[in-house]
């Protein structure tokens, strides 16, 4: 046995080595994916196209639109003449949020009288709505504050107490809120599953077709012996993979790396063996090459981005649809490299998730053994 199973790991890395798709899936495709999807998702909304209607023209209402432009949160785009003008933009897109100063509003901001601003914001896409409108909320507020210290003081009010509660928040682990420190760790996980995956969903299935497996029957090599032999190769190249994309992570999207790289090896080595049994389980379960490219993109590709909490929080899913992501690997591996990138967790917090992935991957292996046929 002990011979037997390096001897199919070396025919399998001769293969490798001689395919220059094997390769490029294996080296070129996952630095792709990791700079492609680096750069293109994100969670930070900014530069809202804003419209200002001033029909005040006024340093008051001047203030505010520098308050609204100052943050680079927003950019004025135009200074409409009317509220046609104003309906005009939103339809078309070139404005997402507009504001209609009223005339009189700096003279009813300094007789205290109070004031109302029409705000309209593009709600076709409810999150970047959502987010605009939490950031215009904000610098209202941060406003009206400064406008009521200001009117105490001219009444020789020391403004004390006000706001009566000022809260002071810290945010850890991401103290810049930058979205690429969360999207990046996950990624890793994500690239990790679907090219693990690919690369072993070929190799029996592909001796099948070319003929060459009527060679490994005709040998005393047992079932799981040629199954970890096949599945050596692709262990090492996943974990090249995942160290890859990490420096990259780390060195072009400054992503943090405060935890334990001898955590981080022996986690990912535990989890790319979960995803190389799913190409391996596909590969044995297709008759084609085609079915087993089409088996692995639907099992791992969808699930990974959407159900493993990489795109969205797994807490806000239906309870039906949580009870579904117990299954995707990546959902583990996505806690672990967030866990180990940005928190530097100790390996007694990162026990339960890696054991989910043991247990993962022991029963696909065991099921690819089972259903895998040493004949024709």
């Amino acid at each position: 046995m002990r011979s037997r199973i390096p001897a199919i790991a070396r025919k399998e890395t001769l293969h490798v080595l001689r395919d220059w798709r094997t390769l490029y899936l294996a080296f070129i495709l996952p630095v792709m994916m990791i700079l492609l999807f680096g750069y293109a998702i994100t969670f930070d909304i900014k530069d809202f196209r804003l419209a200002v209607l001033d029909q005040d023209h006024s340093n008051a209402s001047r203030n505010l639109v520098r308050r609204f432009t100052a943050n680079g949160y927003f950019r004025l785009v135009a200074e409409p003449n009317s509220a046609d003008e104003i309906s005009r933009l939103l339809d078309s897109g070139e404005a997402q949020v507009a504001l209609a100063i009223p005339a009189g509003f700096a003279r009813n901001i300094e007789r205290q009288e109070g004031e109302k601003i029409q705000v309209l914001v593009d709600g076709s896409e409810s999150n970047t709505a959502t987010i605009g409108t939490g950031y215009i909320e904000s610098i209202f507020a941060g406003w009206n504050i400064s406008l009521i210290k200001e009117a105490l003081a001219r009444r020789g009010i020391k403004p004390r107490g006000i706001p009566p509660i000022d809260p002071r928040v810290r945010v850890w682990f991401n103290p810049e809120m930058k979205s690429a420190n969360t999207i990046v760790p996950g990624l890793i996980a994500v690239i990790m599953m679907m090219v693990a995956a690919l690369l072993t969903s070929l190799t029996v299935v592909r001796e099948r077709e070319l003929g060459s497996l009527e060679g490994l029957i005709a040998t005393p090599v047992r079932k799981h012996e040629i199954l970890v032999g096949k599945m050596l190769p692709y262990l090492v190249i996943a974990l090249i993979d995942c160290a890859v994309i990490a420096g990259i992570g780390v060195v072009v999207f400054n992503v943090p790396f405060a935890g334990s790289v001898v955590i981080f090896i022996g986690t990912a080595l535990v989890f790319a063996a979960a995803g190389l049994s799913i190409g391996l389980l596909a590969s044995v379960v297709a008759k084609t090459q085609l079915f087993a490219n089409q088996i692995v993109v639907l099992s791992t590709m969808l699930p990974s981005m959407l159900l493993s909490g990489f795109m969205f929080p797994i807490e806000s899913m239906p309870k039906w649809v949580q009870a579904i992501t117990y299954i995707v690997p990546a959902r583990y591996f996505i806690k672990i490299t967030r866990g180990i990138m940005l928190k530097n967790q100790p390996a007694a917090d990162l026990v339960v998730p890696t054991l989910f992935l043991l247990a993962l991957g022991t029963l696909l292996f065991t099921i690819s053994v089972n259903r895998f046929q040493k004949k024709l």
